[in-house]
C-alpha cells in the first residue's frame, strides 16, 4: 500500500516537473523585444474616382499617384486600393470587399391556410 501510494506522488512530482515548460494555449504569443523589427502598415480608409482621376485616403491623408504617406510611397490609385513602394518593394493595399458580405433576403414561400376561419 504505502509503495502504491509513494508511486502516485512520484507520478504527480515527475507529471508537474515536465509540465513545467508547457504553454497555455490561450494566452497570447509572447513578444520578442530582442531585435524585433515592427513593420509599419498603411490603413486604407477611400478610394475615390473623379473625372478619369483617382484619389485615397491612406493613413488619415487624401493622396494620389506619387504622394508620400510617412515612408509609403504611393505608385497608384487602383479601383479598390492601391499599390505603394515601401522600401523598395512594391505591395498593394485593397479595400474589404463588403458587397459580397452583404447577404441578401431569403424569400419564404406563400404559406398556405390552415383551413381554421377566425
Amino acid at each position: 500500500m504505502k509503495a502504491a501510494i509513494l508511486a502516485c506522488c512520484v507520478c504527480a512530482l515527475a507529471t508537474s516537473a515536465l509540465a513545467g515548460n508547457m504553454r497555455d494555449p490561450t494566452r497570447p504569443p509572447l513578444r520578442s523585444s530582442a531585435g524585433a523589427r515592427v513593420e509599419p502598415t498603411p490603413v486604407l480608409s477611400a478610394v475615390y474616382s473623379a473625372s478619369n482621376r483617382r484619389g485615397a485616403i491612406v493613413n488619415g491623408e487624401y493622396v494620389h499617384a506619387g504622394s508620400a504617406v510617412g515612408p509609403f510611397l504611393i505608385e497608384e490609385v487602383l479601383a479598390d486600393g492601391v499599390r505603394y513602394r515601401y522600401e523598395g518593394h512594391a505591395q498593394e493595399l485593397h479595400l474589404p470587399r463588403t458587397l459580397d458580405m452583404i447577404k441578401k433576403p431569403t424569400v419564404y414561400p406563400a404559406r398556405e391556410t390552415s383551413g381554421v376561419k377566425p
